[in-house]
């Protein structure tokens, strides 16, 4: 289980997530939709920890990969991201 509170990713004065939060069970498939620009990438990209959120927490399996110790290689064993051009 994934489980996103009130995250926050800003790039300088830039505010490209506001207080996301959401929640998505095991077994789950979900699907992230919106206009180009909207934060989707950026999303998925501060789940991976490959940009490192401003504020909040995800939890995986209830444990907060943000604001711990936990090493994230342990976790990107168990997702993945798919880019949207084969080539990145």
């Amino acid at each position: 289980m994934i489980e996103i509170k009130h995250l926050s990713k800003s790039f300088g004065n830039l505010e490209v997530l506001k207080d996301v939060s959401l929640t998505i069970k095991k077994g789950e498939v979900v699907t992230i939709i919106g206009s180009s620009g909207s934060g989707k990438s950026t999303l998925l990209r501060c789940i991976n920890l490959l940009e490192q959120p401003t504020g909040g927490a995800i939890l995986f399996e209830g444990k907060d990969i943000v604001n711990s110790k936990i090493k994230i290689e342990d976790i990107r064993k168990n997702a993945c991201m798919v880019f949207q051009h084969f080539n990145l």
